[in-house]
């Protein structure tokens, strides 16, 4: 019998013989062939070498005579990067100087290497004086200025590799100097005289450094995408820094010690080009930049983006290389190190390579093509050199430009609306002295005053309207008339104003998305990042901004001694001598926590009050600690007094328990006992990096909290008695439910019994809330629904807090406006409820709070627990940041920000989102402190 089957079988074996034949043809040609050369096909640096450009000084040491090996052939480590480019520094002392600038957590030091031609580099101390000058314009005259001008190089920064893993920059470092030390070429030689080059070889030596030594202990040099080399490890990941920050985060807020000392050495010689050199990407990325554009930014930041590029993709042309622009990667947040620097009149460049780093020695591109690390760091090198000769090739035009963006700003601040903010630093001195600092550390000037002053139209960042003021002397003056007044407009601005044509099209693309089936692809929003960060609602300090600026009298502060803070001038310590009962301190500031927790692991006995009550003759909120002498050693009022200074408390001693009439004092039983916290920081797979690093070094570098490291495995198998506080941080639900699992679930939920305090935040408390979990009874809305934006969605709308007018984006009709799905969030700042009888907020006088959110998980309400932060049911909601018109407020208001749920003796305390987001967010370190310090006992 004849099967039709049959047929179409011969004939595929037929065909599949004939080209087994052709193979075994060909493959002794194939195989013939050195591995290496095969892989080479498609390469982009097959035909490029570094020293293209000569001639060279004999007398400057290449860098693979000291490396022992080509670079590009493996990951350089931290130490042999510093004897190659010290060693070149020193061969080359006529072009090449050498600052030291700071150290890491993990001490390495860090260093910058200032280049330029002999005749500069003898005169650099009086270009660095010249640059000081230039760069405030209310200090010159015209003809100074036009002098200065004349003879001063503009200056070039170059960042390398502030993502660890994004290794070719940190390579390039050496060729780059290697290049502009002992090249002879005219061009090289001509640009030297133009220009003063600042090369930061290494942004985050610490994260670079773990990446570099595990790749090297597993690399086989393969391309394939999916192997080992390839896929590293939770506690590996060089891309974050020691605290598992990222750094290209962190500018705004400059938490980070390498962010710090960067920032310090901008101030130092202000730059006028920033380029920061980042990977991998499908193919290189240089500016001009995507859209939104920060509205800080003027029409000349994009003149010379066009120019930069043009330069760039000349240079990559002459190759052959793929690049792309205008598309990812915004200059939208002033939080990353190219907008931070543009912000200061600097034109700020990101530069993203295709090859290598967490790609390896070797990558397979979809085409087939092979893509190495030397191709990555062979662009790098590139576009760095280009940026320099683009740079030299119009010195003078680009000193001019940032000299009168300088300018422009202190006449933008005499003549802008938003003319003055001020900051009251009564409901936490600490805390305002903190923001003050963040401030002083971006070079933005501020003032202390020593008299009162009214204004006459005032804007409140946490109420609605405006209205005239008074305002008491000791308050923070922050005048936008001045030199950096431009970035201190952009992040004290309490909603950033946002492109509406960029706005439209997300708008058109979740009406579209809408429109297509669960089975068809959805289209992507284009928010790079949150986009909202004003820093006087992150820190949770009173503040307000005004439309007018009259004459006030102060004084002009400064950071002390270590560069990085400034004093608080509060009462600290103990007032009232030595007490025979008691000594008590009120919980409204986030030192109050820190102070009754380092007590506690001292040893001594703390309580607190459940009650108002009263205590030497005056009232006492509820939360106030209570440290009762008869209970506690001979040693505790010496040591008290240490530990409230440190803290920045002031601590009442009390003489006697009795009260004049009230309730509750000291003795009562409403001081409830607390519990020494024994406290797990849970990391590993499933969990955020940067959510992990911002809760353990804010605990432990912020609060001096001593925390044990755990993974998410221990979870299911660990010894869960040895502490009663367990934090989770944002990760992925449904990763930590595949890992922890049902047991793991069953075993914690006994430990609570027994009177643990689990703390879960963002994605953490969205696997509490799953149905398998059920830690808590709140569940996400519309989660039984389908939403209809793609997981990448982040969004927008015309609310008050949006910074978009409202005519503009409301023509456009979202078929999401009546479904009971959220759309995703880009990152925004939204008003919650606080139940001020809760424990957990103590501390907080207010009935609102300001709280980040991004995401589309909204968390109904509990029905077994409490709600103690819920999102405003009525007034405003949307403080700052894009939200989705018909769907981010009908859908977030009356749901849960914080939730406690007892489970027996203990409880879950869930955040639906992160309190301590990147550790920019302060004004809620006391939530977290109260789960922590409060909830062992309660």
């Amino acid at each position: 019998m004849f099967f039709p089957e049959a047929a179409t079988l011969l004939r595929r074996c037929i065909v599949a013989g004939a080209a087994a034949v052709l193979v075994m043809a060909i493959a002794p040609e194939v195989s013939a062939q050195d591995p290496a050369a095969r892989d080479s096909i498609g390469r982009d640096d097959r035909n490029f070498s570094f020293y293209a450009r000569g001639p060279y000084r004999s007398a400057i040491p290449r860098p693979e005579l000291i490396l022992g090996y080509e670079v590009g052939e493996q990951n350089t480590q931290f130490l042999m990067q510093e004897r190659v480019l010290l060693a070149i520094a020193d061969a080359a002392r006529d072009r090449v100087r050498v600052e030291a600038i700071g150290d890491t957590p993990e001490k390495r030091p860090m260093r910058l290497f200032i280049i330029s031609a002999p005749e500069n580099i003898q005169r650099l101390d009086a270009i660095r004086a010249d640059l000081g000058r230039l760069s405030d314009p209310r200090t010159l005259g015209a003809g100074d200025r036009d002098a200065i001008i004349a003879r001063t190089p503009a200056v070039v920064w170059i960042n390398e590799s502030v993502h660890g893993n994004e290794a070719p920059g940190f390579e390039t470092a050496m060729q780059t100097l290697y290049q502009l030390a002992a090249s002879e070429e005219p061009a090289t030689v001509q640009a030297l005289r133009n220009v003063l080059v600042i090369l930061n070889p290494s942004t985050n030596p610490d994260g670079h450094e773990r990446f570099a030594v595990w790749y090297n202990s597993v690399q086989m040099g393969t391309p394939y995408t999916a192997s080992l080399e390839k896929q590293e490890p939770w506690s590996i990941q060089g891309r974050f820094n020691h605290y598992r920050f990222d750094m290209n985060r962190d500018v705004m807020t400059s938490t980070q010690r390498e962010v710090q000392a960067l920032i310090r050495a901008m101030h130092r010689w202000h730059p006028m080009v920033a380029v920061d050199q980042h990977g991998q990407t499908s193919n290189y990325f240089f500016p001009p930049t995507a859209a939104p554009m920060n509205a800080n930014l003027g029409s000349d930041f994009q003149k010379w983006m066009e120019i930069y590029g043009r330069g760039n993709a000349a240079a990559f042309d002459r190759h052959g290389w793929m690049y792309y622009t205008r598309d990812q990667f915004d200059a939208y947040g002033p939080f990353y190190w190219d907008t931070w620097p543009s912000l200061t009149g600097a034109i700020g460049m990101t530069y993203e390579t295709d090859c290598g780093g967490w790609k390896g020695l070797l990558w397979r591109r979809e085409d087939g093509t092979i893509c190495s690390f030397r191709d990555g760091i062979a662009k790098h090198y590139t576009t760095a050199i280009a940026t320099i000769e683009t740079t030299a090739a119009r010195s003078q035009e680009r000193v001019r430009d940032w000299a009168q963006f300088r300018a422009d700003a202190v006449n933008a601040g005499r003549t802008g609306t938003m003319k003055r903010v001020v900051l009251d630093p009564g409901s936490d001195p600490v805390r305002a002295a903190e923001l003050v600092s963040t401030l002083l550390r971006s070079g933005i000037e501020v003032r202390r005053t020593t008299a009162p002053f009214s204004a006459s139209r005032v804007h409140s960042y946490s109420a609605d309207g405006s209205a005239s003021r008074r305002f008491d002397a000791g308050v923070y003056v922050v005048d936008l008339a001045q030199p950096n007044g431009v970035v201190a407009r952009a992040v004290l601005e309490a909603s950033p104003r946002l492109d509406t044509a960029f706005a439209r099209t997300q708008l058109e693309r979740l009406a579209r998305n809408a429109r297509r089936g669960s089975g068809e692809n959805r289209e992507g929003y284009e928010f790079y990042d949150v986009t909202a960060w004003a820093l006087p609602v992150m820190f949770g300090v009173d503040a307000w901004w005004t439309e007018d600026a009259p004459a006030v009298a102060g004084d002009l502060v400064s950071l002390g001694s270590d560069g990085v803070t400034m004093s608080a001038t509060s009462p600290a310590g103990i007032t009232g001598g030595r007490a025979r009962s008691a000594y008590v301190f009120a919980p409204a500031t986030n030192g109050a926590s820190r102070l009754a927790y380092h007590l506690l692991a001292a040893g001594y006995r703390v309580g607190v009050s459940a009650t108002e009550m009263e205590a030497g003759g005056r009232q006492w909120p509820r939360g106030t600690y209570v440290i009762r002498t008869a209970r506690n050693a001979e040693s505790l009022h010496d040591r008290l007094d240490a530990l409230a200074r440190e803290s920045g408390v002031e601590v009442v001693a009390v003489n006697s328990a009795f009260t004049d009439g009230a309730q509750f004092g000291i003795g009562s039983g409403s001081v409830v006992d607390l519990e020494m916290p024994r406290v797990a920081l849970v990391g590993d797979e499933g969990i955020s990096q940067t959510s992990y690093g911002s809760v353990w070094w804010t605990l432990e570098q912020r609060y001096g909290m001593r925390l044990t490291p755990v993974t998410t495995r221990w979870l299911a198998s660990g010894t869960l008695g040895d502490f009663n506080v367990i934090i989770v941080p944002s990760g992925s639900a449904g990763a930590l439910n595949r890992i922890v699992g049902k047991g793991g679930a069953d075993r914690l939920r006994s430990w609570m019994q027994g009177g643990g305090t689990l703390i879960t935040m963002g994605g953490a408390t969205g696997w509490a809330a799953n149905g398998d979990v059920n830690f808590t009874s709140a569940r996400p809305v519309g989660r039984e629904e389908t939403p209809a934006g793609g997981a990448a969605g982040k969004d927008s709308a015309a609310t008050p807090g949006s910074g978009i007018a409202a005519d503009d984006l409301l023509a456009v009709t979202s078929p999401t406006a009546n479904a009971n799905v959220p759309a995703s969030l880009p990152g925004g700042h939204f008003d919650v409820v606080l139940d001020r009888t809760h424990w957990l907020t103590q501390g907080f006088e207010q009935p609102r709070a300001t709280v980040m959110l991004e995401g589309g998980t909204f968390y109904k309400l509990s029905k077994e627990g409490s709600n103690v932060a819920v999102f405003a049911p009525t007034g405003t909601l949307a403080r700052g940041g894009f939200t989705w018109p018909g769907n981010t407020e009908r859908l977030l208001r009356n749901t849960a920000y914080l939730i406690n749920e007892p489970v027996g003796g203990g409880h879950l305390v869930a955040f639906a989102g992160e309190p301590m987001f990147r550790a920019w967010w302060r004004a809620l370190d006391r939530l977290v402190l109260n789960a922590i310090v409060l909830g062992p006992a309660y």
